[in-house]
């Protein structure tokens, strides 16, 4: 058969060989994928020092804090009630006591919202098996919690808007 080249192949447009090493040829999509692949080798180790550099809210968060101030929808709460009140955190566990009345139970924190928010999962106390929402701010020694006293209800700053948001400024306890 004459002005046939049994020796080329039929290829489609979208494989166009952009270039050809020791018989191996590589098209648009191979390379595209070699790129990405190669791109996220080099920047995984990136990624987690970036992890690496991310607070632990958690951590950070252990110990035993006293209330400094304390306001229901707009109303302080009086001097007396926060010196018998202090909050212990061990990992994701809580204990509240104030004054004989002791309040114990678990929390979660996603740190990643804004604002920082917690859920907290009561197991005795007055609140045993109800489920409190919340936002926090943690700065060092000082902790923001404003709490929802309705279930169902986030608070998305840390006014106390309504007689169902309780906005509590924690100090830690220097040991």
């Amino acid at each position: 058969m004459a002005g046939v080249d049994n020796g080329a192949a039929i290829r489609p447009r979208c494989c166009l060989v952009l270039f050809q090493v020791g018989g191996f040829e590589m098209t648009r999509r191979m390379l595209a994928w070699s790129l990405l692949i190669v791109a996220g080798l080099c920047l995984a180790p990136l990624r987690e020092g970036f992890a690496a550099d991310e607070p632990d809210d958690l951590k950070l968060l252990a110990g035993t804090w006293k209330p400094k101030e304390a306001n229901l929808g707009g109303n302080k709460i009086d001097a007396m009630v926060l010196e018998m009140a202090k909050i212990v955190y061990e990992g994701d566990k809580y204990t509240l006591t104030i004054g004989e009345k002791e309040e114990k139970g678990s929390f979660t924190l996603d740190p990643k919202k804004i604002p920082k928010q917690m859920d907290i999962f009561p197991t005795s106390g007055d609140n045993n098996g109800k489920t409190l929402l919340a936002v926090y701010e943690l700065a060092g020694d000082k902790l923001t919690i404003c709490y929802s006293l309705s279930p169902s209800v986030r608070p998305d700053n840390f006014e106390p808007a309504s007689n169902t948001l309780l906005v509590v400024k924690w100090e830690r306890v220097k040991e």
